[in-house]
């Protein structure tokens, strides 16, 4: 039986492309969408061609019962899961005195509660298993703490993420499952410029890929609860 992987937020951008790579992995993707349909649909016909058995969902990861009723729909389908790539997060740019309380609470809930939402889902069926991997997508940064202008509360909900990578993977690695964490760099060009870059660009999706390729595979073994950083050395700090 091929390997099962959930990737949300996996329509546009970033999910879309590793949705794409897992496929080449010998995985069957399973298409997370919250409003995208037509581009979900897209990436679905895209990736069938290789493994028809490949499915889009759509729920909304901010609301424990749809995340619940989504799980149930997958496992009734293919009974395991063997990796979840936590893409989904919500950003905002705009100085804190301006971000509304309805935005930072969507930051919290998109970035934190989805993480924490679809990884419990799972978790037990990981556990019975002794096997699987957890994705946690970051942001560079994230790991310490940012007062970033126009994106402080951003950083803010991608350090509770990282909170939640640590403390699941300590606690889940007796059980044979590995969780970590990919913080790359911007991977849109509209905030910085190239010249902000040591490297010259910002992060590219195929960067982040490659990374994720190795942490799932036998030769990361041993690192469980990391953080890795794909910034070409960049660093976020208040201009």
């Amino acid at each position: 039986m091929k390997k099962v992987a959930v990737v949300t937020g996996s329509a546009k951008g970033l999910g879309r492309a590793i949705a794409r790579a897992l496929v080449d992995w010998g995985f069957t993707p399973v298409i997370h969408y919250r409003s995208s349909e037509k581009e979900a649909a897209e990436v679905l016909k895209q990736v069938q061609k290789k493994t028809p058995d490949a499915i889009a969902i759509s729920a909304d990861l901010r609301n424990e019962k749809e995340v619940g009723r989504m799980f149930d729909k997958i496992y009734k389908k293919f009974k395991k899961v063997d990796l979840l790539v936590n893409n989904v997060g919500n950003f905002v740019y705009r100085d804190f005195s301006e971000t509304t309380n309805s935005q930072f609470v969507d930051l919290l809930e998109s970035n934190i509660y989805s993480t924490l939402f679809c990884s419990r889902a799972l978790l037990p069926s990981m556990r019975r298993e002794k096997s699987g991997h957890i994705i946690n997508i970051g942001v560079v940064g994230a790991d310490h703490l940012n007062l970033l202008e126009k994106s402080a509360p951003y950083f803010f909900s991608k350090n509770g993420v990282w909170l939640l990578t640590k403390m699941m993977a300590n606690e889940e690695a007796k059980y044979g499952i590995h969780v970590n964490m990919i913080s790359p760099a911007s991977l849109e060009t509209d905030i910085f410029k190239k010249s902000d870059f040591p490297m010259g660009r910002s992060a590219k999706y195929q960067d982040v890929i490659r990374v994720l390729e190795f942490l799932i595979s036998d030769k990361a073994y041993y690192i469980n609860g990391a953080n890795i950083e794909v910034a070409g050395g960049f660093i976020p700090r208040i201009k």
